[in-house]
């Protein structure tokens, strides 16, 4: 390719993660306080981000089977989008009260407006499920045999998450200067925005799949039936599982930490979550996606999955020792390392296993591993941990249980590596090992790489 041409779906890719994962920080990000300031408890926050993923365990799947078998990847990639719009426009208008007070627990069950708002964040999160398979699976086919690029792609998005939001954190505190408590408006807006944008950016992606291409079963069900296979899979719920206290209670804690020993900042809360966001994002997930290649290409996937481990160690023991909500900006870089270098890892490795023609699926089955699977677990062990421990102690607690997953990681796949060692002849020593998944490439770059 000459070196300034450009290759006009891989820009619209790039385009799209940005406004289409950017479409998400103005709201999402700030979801836990805004239920916070509704008056509901950690238990209930918990317990929304446990069962909201629940829907999307299945949908995620169906859908990769769906557009593999009936070759609509296309048609559902655009319609996701449109939804996604209507959604986010359908949650801007929800009414809703706020409190200073948290509310009974029981109380807020038995509410209907509560119930109203569950099933309309659940439906965003089905439909961005959706939106997501489809993007990662469209992206790796457009990439072809040069997989380990997709983190060069994918960093787009986390360019566009981070400027929106704190766009959005920014515009929140300076339109509810003087009010008790935060409006979310113009965040809503700029969201909605990102979205319109992204309709029409996807209505213009090439999305090609091939008629006579068929998925044989045998071979899909001898990928996920690998011993390998099977431990990244472990790995990507744990890492989900961890993401989770990340994504859905690090703000909660920064609030703790203001009323506890910083209560000047609450005026600037917004501000310093959404510069929290655009930290992690710039200097923690955009250079960890753009190195994601190179690094890839030089260890194996799954060390990268020992030092996220390591990382999310180092992480959780600097939020139980930090006081100033200030100094919560630093630790934010290692949290875009983490997360960028590892999704980076499973995605690329996930579609180097993958039979010819299941693209979708095995991409989809990665998705609910993480999010469907790990993410809500999570959840669901941080709403409790929160209300009953408290947000500080609860990271003392998850210091601890990082580092014995991560020496248990490291353990597990250094006896899986020693069981398919090469023998001296250059046979492996088992059957069961990941090089047979596949037919042989011409590049060493398309086997699958070493656990």
């Amino acid at each position: 390719m000459p070196p300034f041409q450009i290759d006009r779906n891989l820009l619209l890719m790039k385009v799209h993660y940005f406004v289409g994962i950017g479409g998400y920080a103005p709201i999402f990000p700030f979801l836990t306080p805004i239920l916070k300031q509704r008056g509901y408890s950690a238990f209930i926050v918990g317990l929304i981000y446990t069962l909201q993923p629940i829907p999307a365990l299945f949908i995620r799947p169906i859908t990769g089977v769906i557009t593999d078998r009936f070759k609509c990847r296309r048609s559902v990639f655009i319609a996701s989008t449109l939804i996604m719009f209507g959604l986010v426009a359908l949650l801007s208008v929800i009414p809703g009260s706020v409190s200073d007070v948290e509310m009974n627990d029981l109380d807020v069950i038995k509410s209907p407006l509560f119930w109203f708002y569950f099933v309309t964040i659940t439906l965003v999160n089905m439909d961005g499920t959706i939106n997501g398979v489809l993007a990662d699976t469209v992206c790796i086919n457009l990439l072809g045999e040069e997989k380990n690029k997709y983190g060069k792609q994918r960093l787009w998005g986390s360019i566009g998450w981070s400027l929106a939001a704190i766009a959005a954190g920014v515009s929140v505190d300076w339109y509810s200067k003087d009010l008790t408590y935060k409006n979310y408006t113009l965040a809503f807006i700029i969201s909605l925005l990102c979205f319109l944008i992204d309709i029409i950016v996807v209505s213009k992606i090439k999305i090609v799949q091939e008629e006579e291409t068929k998925i044989v079963v045998s071979d899909l069900k001898r990928v996920l039936t690998e011993s390998k296979a099977l431990a990244f899979i472990l790995w990507v719920i744990l890492f989900g599982f961890f993401m989770s206290f990340i994504w859905n209670f690090v703000f909660w804690y920064i609030e703790d930490l203001s009323i506890i020993y910083h209560p000047e900042t609450k005026s600037w809360m917004k501000t310093l979550q959404g510069v929290a966001l655009i930290i992690q994002c710039f200097a923690g997930e955009v250079p960890s996606f753009f190195v994601s290649g190179y690094i890839l290409k030089r260890i194996d996937h799954m060390t990268v999955f020992s030092l996220m481990f390591l990382t999310f160690t180092v992480v959780f023991y600097l939020y139980s020792i930090i006081q100033n909500p200030l100094w919560t900006l630093p630790v934010e870089i290692l949290n875009g390392i983490a997360f960028g270098m590892a999704y980076s890892a499973a995605v690329s490795y996930a579609g180097i296993i993958t039979p010819a023609g299941a693209e979708g699926t095995v991409q989809s089955i990665f998705g609910t591993a993480l999010n469907g699977i790990g993410a809500p677990i999570g959840s669901f062990t941080g709403g409790n941990m929160f209300k009953n421990l408290g947000s500080i102690q609860s990271f003392r607690l998850l210091t601890g249980l990082a580092l014995v997953v991560c020496i248990s990681q490291v353990s597990v796949n250094f006896l899986l590596n020693c069981r398919h060692r090469p023998s001296d002849n250059g046979a492996t020593t088992n059957k069961d090992c990941a090089y047979n998944l596949v037919e042989t490439k011409d590049t060493a770059e398309d086997t699958i790489p070493t656990l």
